[in-house]
């Protein structure tokens, strides 16, 4: 059945505005996104907590349809604020010994290399692996894998270049040597189906601010039970523990076991109701429509740069894609290019030298092929 792409183009107000292709970056929020936020805020901006039973649902979706969407149960969900902060409750909440090892790649985003590099004052030794243009070689990283190894540390989606990382493959390596896999999903959770279970991932850490349409600071993070079988939290607070209902006083601290354990004291509340509306808006467009659309737009992305003698680094046929087309436009800078760009209202990156075009469900072909003719018209 075709997708009808029609129906959805309101709800995001930015096409008025130029054509947003960078979602790797930062999304604009979709309507019914920002409307749920500014509800949240007006309910307390004249209620105070009073209409707090308005929002109770929205920490409940965003634990169920969170958990439909990463492929895991509800009561492995925990709400956090960043990307950075989840993985860092996991790094700093693992029992280490001095000479234990990690294995990390050299080209991940900076968020998923310092959880772990704060890790050598503990006396964890940092195995550092060769990623060529964002790729990881299940083979290379079998090699590496010793008896002091831990856990191996990867990004889904290479944040510069798009190439996806062979999770399924590398889960059922990681289960078969004993080792914990924790996935930053972030440059792919909201196109690309997620299935943490079935690959056999111990956790999947993404805020919602880029491909799951959402604001910065509400995130999801999905643990297996063997993994918080062996976190420590590093954050206490009166949410996280397990009280009598109605007392508030405490003489233990007793942590919850599912993903509450994470969730020390108040959350953004407002950030939360943007979470919930924005899950919401991805189900019901539907994973096999996102994902889809993600692939034809990529691909008919990636035939408009190469006609005009980019060189895209990006994966091509035969290959896993998401949502990213990285490319060198041929006799430009790549800053100048993006200036170029921006003045005729397109809006992309640049990262490690390369132009990043990250187009979400909602742009059109007409759209990109608009952007084909912007880039001769700017000389590219």
């Amino acid at each position: 059945m075709t997708f009808d792409i029609g129906p959805w183009l309101p709800d995001f107000p930015i096409r008025e505005r130029c054509l947003y292709l960078d979602h790797a970056a930062v999304c604009p929020l979709p309507r019914p996104v920002a409307d749920a936020m500014r509800r949240r805020i007006e309910d307390q901006e004249l209620g105070g907590h009073t209409l707090e039973k308005n929002w109770v649902n929205s920490t409940l979706s965003c634990r169920h349809v969170g958990a439909e969407l990463i492929g895991c149960a509800p009561e492995d969900i925990s709400l956090i604020r960043s990307t950075s902060e989840g993985l860092s409750l996991i790094a700093e909440g693992l029992t280490w010994k001095e000479g234990d090892e990690v294995l990390l790649g050299e080209e991940e985003f900076a968020a998923n290399a310092a959880p772990w590099l704060n890790l050598k004052n503990r006396g964890v030794k940092i195995v550092r692996f060769s990623q060529p243009s964002g790729r990881t070689d299940p083979a290379r990283i079998e090699d590496l894998i010793t008896s002091r190894t831990r856990l191996l540390a990867l990004s889904w989606v290479a944040f510069h270049t798009g190439w996806v990382a062979p999770l399924e493959e590398l889960g059922t390596l990681c289960r078969s040597k004993g080792i914990f896999l924790v996935v930053d999903a972030i440059q792919g959770l909201g196109v690309l189906p997620m299935k943490m279970r079935k690959f056999g991932l111990d956790a999947v850490v993404a805020d919602s601010h880029k491909w799951l349409l959402g604001p910065e600071g509400a995130g999801l993070m999905g643990t297996s039970p063997a993994l918080r079988a062996q976190l420590r939290p590093v954050l206490s607070g009166w949410r996280n523990i397990k009280r009598i209902p109605g007392d508030f006083f405490l003489k233990e601290a007793e942590f919850h076991l599912d993903g509450r354990r994470f969730e020390p004291g108040a959350t953004n509340a407002v950030g939360i109701a943007g979470l919930a509306a924005a899950l919401d808006l991805l189900t019901t467009v539907g994973p096999e429509a996102l994902e889809n659309r993600t692939i034809m737009l990529n691909k008919h992305l990636t035939r408009i740069l190469i006609s005009r003698g980019w060189e895209v680094l990006s994966p091509g046929s035969g290959h896993s894609v998401a949502g990213i087309v990285a490319a060198r436009p041929g006799g430009v800078d790549p800053s100048e290019a993006r200036r170029r760009l921006e003045e005729r209202h397109v809006v992309c990156s640049v990262r490690q030298a390369l132009v990043r075009f990250s187009p979400h469900f909602y742009v059109t072909t007409p759209e990109l092929d608009a952007l084909g003719h912007i880039l001769t018209k700017c000389g590219m």
